[in-house]
């Protein structure tokens, strides 16, 4: 019923400009054709979503006025940005604000996102008026500009609808300020949350499965959750938003039973008492969770399903789920370029297909079987490698998450509130001290999936299509061939592809050695006063012109004549050097990387490519890498590149 719309709020988003008179031919036929077919009801939703892509997409914006190094002052309590007029050339005009994005890092360290603050152009002393306990003075560091054909977090300020996101540097004692501020109640809430539980260690997975924040990860973390497939259950998923409704049912029953005679003979039923306690938990819940994307879509379509049986309407699981998926997409057009709105959508249209026929224990742990094998297909190239557990740990993890974790730490974070003790969470934290005991141990004993080891996109298309074919199965049991083939092609890359390095450089006990799978190769202790023994490139297939070294026992040695007479490109040091020689080496052009102590390095050759796999940057999928991992990509381009 709803596709049309569906296509012509996805053709508006997705079609380039230049093209633009191929989708308006494409609006007047469907409009043409569901006047001819008497489709009204159709017409209207979609004149609805041509109007919402209109407001949506093609109202004019003025240009940013902000510049790299331009001093503003944020109100984090009015999310205000205000930029003084004399710091713009004369002849700019700025008349309206634009919602930006800011970016700071904490005094610990963590960096903090916040969305929808207006920035504005004011006189001097319409500043000094209007400062506040809450607006501190900043400097613009940083300005991403949105871009819907760009990387996934140009494109996701461009879904956001943010004019730009600003990285804001702030003083030390500013930085003391703005995190004592208690922006909301949201804030407040939070903030209580953390005083109470943030002793308990594991309190940092907790706070991500309840409320899907994972501030308190650090890349240990990120890394174990992602590398288990396991993400969906704590971040980017609508998972706990679907807890949340089964405990409002879980409610709504109890109040059902306690409701006097005399309101149920009044054509009060089941469903009305559902909607009536359950959408309203679920919009307290969207705004604790700051109104994340998932969350609100989760909502939506379950509020819909809600009111559907309320209303006792004779609709399809389909075409309840497909209005909700036409509502998301009415309220904000830009989210069809998101992928987690279609992940979400699909997994959703799964678990009813499979669902709703049955709910036997066997049925629900084949389908929770399917969705985690069809997850970690989907993740190839989202991540750079995952378990070769992580199907099993899905099934496991999910039903105590669901039936243990989440609802006893919803009881603990009531007892928080109403008694200020923390008696019940204290029980959870020794349950779970093992639990994530048992997930490190998992994840870093048994073996990884690396998929860069896929050199051809076959294997991919081949789990692809098994997929869709295992989809189009009824019932699941005949999927089973299904499953077994994309098994084999998934852990194929285990059994037929060595995880070890062809070379590897060690830092053991501050000492560098390079070595292969058999024998030591090279130590920084051999070189003694002949620094060209330290030498390495002619191990790594690099180029003769291009001088790869290991740094010598003493620093000093490394003098500029020194690079200079052997035309060093690259410099391995066993530790952060001194800022004196760093600056040495910058004037030099001459790069470096540090592997520290018990870090290593491995070099894999493949088909005439090389693969470098730091141990401290097996993350590498992440936005915001270290240092170490920038340079270590860095080398590992300009070695393929030589290889070329």
């Amino acid at each position: 019923m709803l596709l049309s719309s569906l296509s012509i709020l996805m053709g508006a988003i997705l079609v380039p400009s230049d093209y633009l008179w191929v989708y308006s031919t494409h609006i007047i036929l469907v409009c043409l054709y569901l006047i001819w077919s008497k489709r009204l009801i159709v017409l209207f939703l979609t004149f609805l979503s041509f109007i919402s892509v209109i407001s949506s997409e093609f109202l004019p914006t003025s240009s940013l006025p902000l510049q790299i190094d331009n001093v503003v002052y944020v109100d984090f309590i009015k999310r205000n940005v205000v930029l003084e007029q004399g710091q713009l050339s004369n002849d700019w005009i700025f008349a309206e604000t634009q919602p930006v994005s800011i970016v700071y890092f904490s005094e610990a360290g963590q960096r903090q996102t916040q969305d929808n603050f207006s920035l504005y152009v004011t006189s001097t002393a319409s500043i000094h008026e209007a400062q506040s306990t809450s607006s501190f003075r900043g400097e613009v560091a940083r300005i991403l500009l949105p871009d819907k054909n760009g990387p996934w977090w140009q494109k996701q300020l461009y879904v956001k609808k943010q004019a730009a996101q600003l990285t804001i540097q702030f003083s030390d004692q500013d930085l003391t300020h703005i995190d004592l501020i208690q922006f909301s109640l949201r804030d407040q809430l939070l903030f209580k949350l953390d005083a109470m539980f943030g002793e308990f260690n594991s309190w940092r997975f907790s706070k991500a499965l309840l409320l899907g924040q994972d501030d308190l990860w650090n890349e240990r973390d990120t890394w174990i959750i992602r590398s288990l497939g396991l993400a969906h259950l704590f971040v980017v998923s609508g998972l706990h938003t679907g807890f949340m409704f089964a405990i409002g049912c879980l409610i709504s029953r109890v109040v059902w039973r306690l409701l006097p005679n005399n309101v149920m003979l009044s054509g009060l039923t089941r469903w009305h008492c559902d909607a009536i306690v359950v959408m309203p938990l679920l919009l307290a819940y969207s705004y604790v969770t700051n109104w994340g994307e998932p969350v609100v879509r989760a909502s939506i379509m379950l509020s819909v399903y809600l009111f559907s049986r309320m209303l006792a309407l004779k609709i399809s699981p389909y075409g309840i789920i497909t209005f909700a998926l036409w509502l998301v997409l009415l309220l904000n057009p830009r989210s069809v370029l998101s992928p987690g709105l279609w992940l979400s959508f699909s997994m959703v249209y799964l678990l009813i297909g499979y669902c709703q026929t049955s709910t036997k224990l066997s049925r629900l742990v084949t389908v929770q079987l399917m969705l985690s094998t069809a997850s970690m297909v989907l993740i190839l190239g989202w991540q750079e490698a995952i378990s070769s557990a992580s199907i099993v740990m899905n099934i496991l993890l999910i039903p105590f998450a669901a039936f243990l974790w989440f609802p006893w730490a919803m009881i603990s974070s009531l007892e928080a509130f109403v008694m200020g003790s923390t008696y019940s969470y204290e029980l959870l934290d020794s349950l779970l001290y093992y639990v994530m005991t048992s997930i490190e141990w998992i994840v870093f004993e048994l073996p990884l999936l690396f998929f860069e080891q896929f050199v051809s996109s076959v294997p991919r298309l081949i789990m692809l299509l098994l997929i869709g074919f295992w989809v189009y199965q009824s019932p699941l049991k005949r999927g089973i061939v299904s499953a077994l083939s994309i098994w084999c092609i998934l852990f194929s890359s285990m059994f037929f592809n060595d995880p070890n390095a062809d070379i590897t450089l060690t830092n053991k006990e501050n000492k560098l050695i390079l070595s292969n799978r058999n024998e030591i190769l090279l130590a920084d202790s051999w070189a003694g006063t002949d620094l060209s023994r330290l030498m390495i490139g002619s191990y790594l297939k690099a180029n003769s012109r291009n001088a790869y070294i290991l740094s010598p026992s003493a620093i000093k040695d490394l003098s500029p004549q020194m690079l200079l007479d052997h035309g060093i490109e690259w410099v391995m040091l066993k530790k952060e050097a001194p800022e004196q020689t760093l600056k040495m080496l910058n004037a030099l052009n001459v790069d470096w990387l540090v592997i520290s102590i018990d870090e290593s390095l491995g070099f894999h050759f493949q088909n005439n490519r090389i693969s470098l796999r730091h141990s401290s940057c097996i993350y590498s999928f992440f936005l915001l890498k270290s240092d170490t991992c920038k340079r270590v990509e860095k080398l590992e381009s300009v070695l393929n590149y030589l290889q070329t």
